[in-house]
């Protein structure tokens, strides 16, 4: 037999308690997303100037002596223009990359996670090597490109943008509970 008393009415997403309040983005993370697309930014025009001068009959010269010091034997194919071609690729590539990692990490420092800032901080660190392979003009881009990175790390792990990534992972916390 059934009862004709009610069903207890459930709902999970109720749980007496208030919900947890967004935390309010600072003004320093918001300087440092910028500082991160400019990073971005910086990137993009050193590619350029990079593909340029990849693309000059100087940077040509350099890789035809660099393949005659390894005394290649002759194959009839046209190994500077390889060398060239495999070059430019690799570094349009490896621009596209960065371009695309830049800006994830930014979007994701913006929302507050934590993770993202270490991911940042170690790819900071990484870049500081680009230092010592400038070539000018492209240089001047990579440097404003590597400060750039840097201080918006630091802004991400100073107060009150330390706090804020706190409060995000709190705050995320907070709902998954509800």
């Amino acid at each position: 037999m059934m009862s004709n008393a009610p069903m207890p009415s459930y709902n999970p997403a109720w749980s007496g308690q208030p919900a947890a309040v967004l935390p309010q983005r600072p003004r320093q993370i918001q300087w440092a997303f910028f500082l991160i697309l400019a990073a971005a930014v910086f990137q993009v025009i050193s590619t350029a100037f990079t593909v340029v001068y990849m693309s000059s009959e100087a940077f040509r010269d350099s890789v035809a002596a660099e393949i005659a010091k390894q005394n290649v034997p002759e194959t009839g194919q046209d190994l500077v223009g390889m060398s060239v071609g495999i070059a430019l690729a690799t570094g349009v590539v490896m621009a596209v990359v960065a371009v695309i990692v830049y800006v994830a990490i930014a979007f994701l420092v913006k929302s507050g996670r934590g993770w993202a800032r270490i991911v940042g901080a170690v790819l900071a660190a990484i870049s500081i090597t680009h230092l010592f392979a400038m070539t000018m003009p492209a240089g001047i881009f990579t440097v404003l490109q590597v400060a750039s990175g840097i201080v918006a790390i630091i802004f991400c792990f100073i107060a009150p943008g330390s706090k804020y990534f706190t409060d995000m992972k709190n705050f995320r916390l907070a709902n998954k509970m509800h």
